[in-house]
């Protein structure tokens, strides 16, 4: 397997541009520059420019805001410490995050782990990113995953990975997303962490609506669920008394908040075994 150094992260033009599935939308990841920051009172069109909404709320109040010190396994990835992220991620182990491959065509060289807010260095933890790598088999947006190794392990708890057997899913299950999203149409961003509870569905039922692999992990296309182009790389996790697991990250999906078309997610058992293996050092050196 490769490993990518962030200082020269390879370009994955070609993979974004067979990823060509029919009704599939996706914006390209903008490096954002240092500096221009959101804040509470001008949240508006200025990230939207480089980064589009990741949940769809239609008006319908179906997000709230994540409560301050929580789901502190979220991480934003920026460019600059106190930078605006341009994509999520999930802390799986103290020196390692889990995301989309998208993401890592962006300028990656800080992860905000347990941050509530978009930008920031006020709360949380701000670490170097050293190191990408991707999943071997990653084509289209099947196997869609990439690791990041940081520099020094993070005082915050991972979150656990979803069952290779994939007990942790299946039709109707409830489940949560979350990221900075867009909250008041789409020309703003949220400046504080949401969270979407979504229903997950078999794929056998989201082939009837769009074509899919065992790679990957649908929810149902209600309209105030839909994912929309973005904050890529999201996690979708199972909330349990013990302790959340992430059984997806936000992949792709139709028109952004359209009735009736599934979102689509990377189903995190099936890539359990190679998650493990690079996490616990065997590719990283």
């Amino acid at each position: 397997m490769k490993l990518i150094s962030t200082l020269a992260v390879a370009s994955v033009g070609a993979a974004l541009a067979s990823k060509s599935q029919e009704n599939l939308t996706r914006s390209p990841v903008s490096d954002i520059a240092p500096g221009n920051n959101i804040s509470p009172e001008s949240v508006g069109t200025s990230l939207f420019d480089a980064q589009e909404s990741f949940i769809s709320t239609n008006g319908s109040g179906s997000t709230s805001i994540v409560p301050r010190g929580t789901k502190t396994y979220v991480a934003g990835l920026r460019a600059t410490a106190g930078g605006n992220n341009y994509c999520s991620a999930s802390l799986i182990t103290p020196t390692h995050l889990l995301v989309g491959t998208y993401c890592v065509s962006g300028n990656i060289r800080w992860a905000s782990i347990g941050s509530h807010f978009v930008n920031g260095t006020g709360d949380g933890e701000q670490i170097k990113v050293i190191a990408i790598l991707n999943h071997p088999r990653t084509t289209g947006f099947s196997n869609d995953f990439a690791i990041l190794q940081l520099q020094k392990p993070s005082s915050f708890q991972p979150v656990a990975l979803a069952s290779s057997d994939d007990s942790d899913v299946y039709d109707g299950r409830e489940a949560t997303k979350m990221g900075w999203d867009d909250t008041g149409g789409a020309d703003t961003m949220a400046y504080e962490l949401m969270r979407q509870d979504v229903q997950l569905m078999s794929n056998a039922n989201c082939m009837k609506e769009t074509n899919v692999d065992e790679s990957m992990l649908c929810s149902s296309g209600s309209v105030n669920e839909t994912s929309c182009t973005g904050d890529y790389g999201g996690p979708v996790v199972v909330e349990r008394p013990n302790g959340d697991v992430v059984v997806g990250l936000v992949s792709w999906g139709g028109d952004c908040g359209k009735p009736g078309y599934p979102s689509i997610y990377s189903r995190v058992s099936s890539a359990r075994t190679w998650i493990e293996s690079v996490a616990s050092g065997v590719c990283f050196h």
